[in-house]
């Protein structure tokens, strides 16, 4: 049976008292309650935003939400680099809805490198609209709608023909379907007045490299059709923001890192344990959930985010669908129920891989247990900063693993409190990657000599190797290239996943889950036993031609 609710600070005197874990803390710190700097809202903003504003409860603005949205209000093109739960989305909601209000033929981009970030942001700015019915019910528009790989054909040609205010998607689709199919998007792209980039500390290696060449084609969409938008870029805390925009832009950025927002009391704990940290992070799960302390585990593998919900649910017994596990795989329904459950409180506990490390609304959570040091501080700042969110004090606990870096980190504890944020690195200038997207670029408009794209020397010396390999194809007097296929981005994978396989219950002939290829062969292979929510399946493959 769970008790009453307990608090972070009695859990973590119980933890560093207790005979079993006690001796296995390395290191304890606690910071405490950092205030706010706000203002009032000032002038510049609508009146019917800050009544909208005050009814959601908001009458200041902190410093950098202030700075950066006068910026955007200038035209300036904005990256904010700020700590989680610093109130990020408000800086692009209140200057794209003021927009919206003083031009009923504007439209805005949202990009989210995940479904689920666009989901939860469709939920926002439907709440914005709902507080203002009277514009969008005017104007016969719907303030937004999500455009992405589980949108079906009949949704999208309807968002097509009946353009929504703001249109919320993904690179992936950007890339695949509104880029090609530019014509069919001829006004939106012609009243594009900001473009989103959120979480750009994700866009790094080549998704990133990728990334920066999707961003350069919607420029040139953006020119074709007459429009000059606005990027507003956001970001968790990063080593070089500046350096991440100008790669991402093509372009310079103004640059905002500096917080005004509070943050609430945080104890942080290093433990070694003598078993496994599995083991530990599940002993530790049950302490909290039968202190009805709200707490995510975060693991670096799939399997151990089954292994451990499974073993949490066994100690758990009666209490066992207080947790869920969560991860890439799920099913959106399954996923958003998990995420809904977590939001209402139906929930204590989830088990997750990196799948819940970004911004996505899952409500106050108490406890953050890390099994494992997630390969960067990046990651590690950005899963911790999932807690405290609702200002109360919040706990981080790092549990220790047997590989080198874990173990250095547990014998030199000042190591990790001092390491700072890891950069975030691309390489759009990759010959690859660079010239993949030319092709595709020359499939959307013509490259001609003159233009911006084109600037570059190496991109000339790319475009001059495709032309010989006959990709590309050279107008007469050399000055124009067009692309020897109709639709190339078919064969550009943004983020290099692989095939995708379906996951059957065949006893009740209904669809589990999906995995890629790569784990599928590791996985899911004949006779393999798949764990699935904490369920076991025997695996038995079927190849099916299309």
């Amino acid at each position: 049976m769970i008790r009453k609710q307990g608090t972070v600070a009695e859990y973590v005197t119980a933890l560093r008292e207790s005979d079993r874990f006690g001796p296995q803390v390395v290191a304890y710190r606690r910071f405490a309650r950092q205030k706010g700097h706000g203002r009032p809202i000032e002038q510049h903003i609508l009146p019917e935003l800050i009544d909208l504003l005050a009814g959601l409860g908001i009458t200041k603005l902190y410093s950098h939400q202030n700075q950066a949205i006068k910026l955007i209000q200038q035209k300036r093109d904005v990256l904010v680099a700020t700590p989680t739960a610093s109130g990020k989305s408000l800086i692009y909601n209140l200057p794209v809805f003021q927009e919206l209000l003083q031009n009923s033929q504007a439209r805005a981009l949202y990009l989210f490198p995940l479904k689920a970030l666009a989901r939860n942001q469709l939920k926002t700015v439907r709440q914005w609209g709902a507080l203002l019915p009277t514009h969008f019910a005017d104007i016969n528009m719907s303030p937004a709608a999500v455009y992405d790989g589980d949108t079906t054909g009949y949704q999208r040609k309807k968002i097509r023909d009946n353009l929504p205010a703001i249109l919320i998607t993904n690179p992936d689709m950007l890339h695949l379907s509104l880029l090609p199919y530019h014509h069919l998007w001829g006004p939106f792209f012609a009243n594009l007045t900001h473009i989103v980039l959120d979480e750009v500390h994700t866009y790094r290696g080549i998704f990133g490299s990728h990334m920066a060449w999707v961003v350069r084609r919607l420029k040139r969409i953006c020119s074709l059709y007459g429009s000059e938008p606005v990027f507003i870029l956001s970001s968790a805390t990063i080593g070089n923001p500046e350096e991440l925009g100008k790669n991402l832009l093509s372009g310079p950025v103004k640059v905002i890192t500096a917080s005004g927002a509070p943050q609430p009391p945080r104890n942080i704990l290093l433990l070694n344990p003598l078993e496994s940290a599995p083991a530990a992070a599940t002993l530790l799960l049950e302490a909290a959930i039968y202190r009805k302390l709200r707490t995510i585990v975060y693991t670096q593998s799939r399997k151990l985010t089954e292994l451990i919900t499974l073993w949490c649910e066994t100690r758990l017994k009666e209490n066992k669908d207080r947790i869920a596990s969560y991860r890439a795989g799920f099913l959106p329904e399954d996923r958003r129920r998990i995420e809904q459950q977590l939001v209402n409180g139906e929930l204590l506990g989830v088990i997750s891989t990196s799948a819940l490390e970004l911004g996505i609304d899952i409500g106050g959570l108490d406890i953050c247990l890390l099994v494992g040091y997630p390969g960067s501080m990046m990651a590690t700042w950005q899963r911790a900063g999932r807690v405290g969110r609702n200002g109360r004090e919040c706990l981080i606990v790092l549990i220790g693993q047997e590989d080198a870096l874990d173990q250095n980190f547990m014998r030199h504890p000042e190591d990790f409190f001092n390491r700072s944020i890891e950069p975030v690195v691309l390489d759009p200038e990759n010959e690859n990657i660079a010239g993949a997207h030319l092709l595709c670029a020359s499939a959307e408009i013509p490259l001609t000599r003159d233009e911006d794209l084109l600037r570059d020397n190496s991109c000339m010396s790319f475009l001059a190797r495709m032309t010989q390999r006959g990709k590309i194809l050279q107008s007469a007097d050399g000055n124009t290239w067009f692309s020897a296929r109709k639709y190339p981005q078919r064969t550009v994978n943004l983020r290099g996943t692989g095939n995708i396989f379906l996951i059957y219950d065949t006893k009740n002939h209904s669809l589990l889950g999906e995995i890629d290829g790569y784990r599928a062969c590791r996985e899911c292979h004949e006779g393999a036993v798949y764990l699935h929510m904490a369920k076991s399946w025997g695996c038995s493959c079927k190849y099916f031609k299309y």
